[in-house]
Parts: structure tokens; C-alpha cells; sequence
């Protein structure tokens, strides 16, 4: 093989390592933000099934601590997905806050479980894929 055969070798496996490594920090990075998005949520169950009700500073408190996490990673995640695809997801946290505010318990609940839907969905579309490289 000539020198410019190992050059050109080089050069393709250099840049399919780029992309392999580029995937892995995206899928690191999509995992990261859903699961604390998750944890939130469980956090936020907990919360309202010790206090017996949604109306609760500590309940309001875990609510706006989702929101400020969510939107933290939405600014990261909009590089990667179009971010119509994960607006959704920031509608829902503010209902929650709407719902807290208006005592319904129940439309509270749905948008709750509207929530880890979303992650669980989001999750199989936005993990890293060998389309994702190639």
C-alpha cells in the first residue's frame, strides 16, 4: 500500500471515530437529561401521595426545580433534535404549575403521566444510532 493509501485509511477511520465518539456523547448526554426529567417526576408522585395533595410548597418546589432542569437541558438537546419534537415536554411542566395553582388535582395527574410518556418516548427516538453516524 502506498503512502497515500495509509493516509487515506487513516483519514476514514479518524473521521468514523469522530462520529462514533460524537454519538456516544449524545446519546450520554439525551440519557442524563431524560432521567433526571424522570426522577423529577417520581420525586413530584412522592411528594404529593406524603402530603396527601398537590397544593404544597414542597410539591410547587419540585415542579419549578423540573422546570429549571428541563430547561437547561432543552437548550442543550436543541443542537441534536429539532426542537418542535421536544417543546411538548416544557408545555406540560408549566401546565403542572397551572394545575398546582388552580387546585386540580386530577388534570395534575394526566399531565404528570402526559410527562413520562414523553421521556419514554424520547427515549427510543433520540438515542444514539448507527443511522445517527452514517
Amino acid at each position: 500500500m502506498t503512502k497515500f493509501g495509509w493516509f487515506k485509511l487513516a483519514s476514514i477511520l479518524i473521521l468514523v471515530g469522530a462520529l462514533i465518539a460524537i454519538c456516544l456523547v449524545e446519546d450520554r448526554l439525551v440519557i442524563s437529561s431524560l432521567d433526571e426529567v424522570n426522577r423529577y417526576c417520581y420525586a413530584i408522585e412522592t411528594a404529593v401521595n406524603e402530603n396527601e395533595g398537590i397544593v404544597n410548597g414542597e410539591v410547587a418546589s419540585l415542579v419549578d426545580n423540573l422546570e429549571y432542569a428541563w430547561q437547561r437541558s432543552e437548550s442543550k438537546l436543541c443542537f441534536m433534535v429539532n426542537h418542535k419534537s421536544i417543546e411538548n415536554l416544557a408545555v406540560e411542566i408549566v401546565r403542572l404549575k397551572t394545575y398546582i395553582d388552580e387546585e386540580e388535582p386530577i388534570e395534575f395527574y394526566v399531565s404528570l403521566d402526559i410527562i413520562k410518556n414523553y421521556v419514554e418516548t424520547f427515549q427510543h427516538f433520540m438515542g444514539a444510532s448507527f443511522h445517527n453516524i452514517l
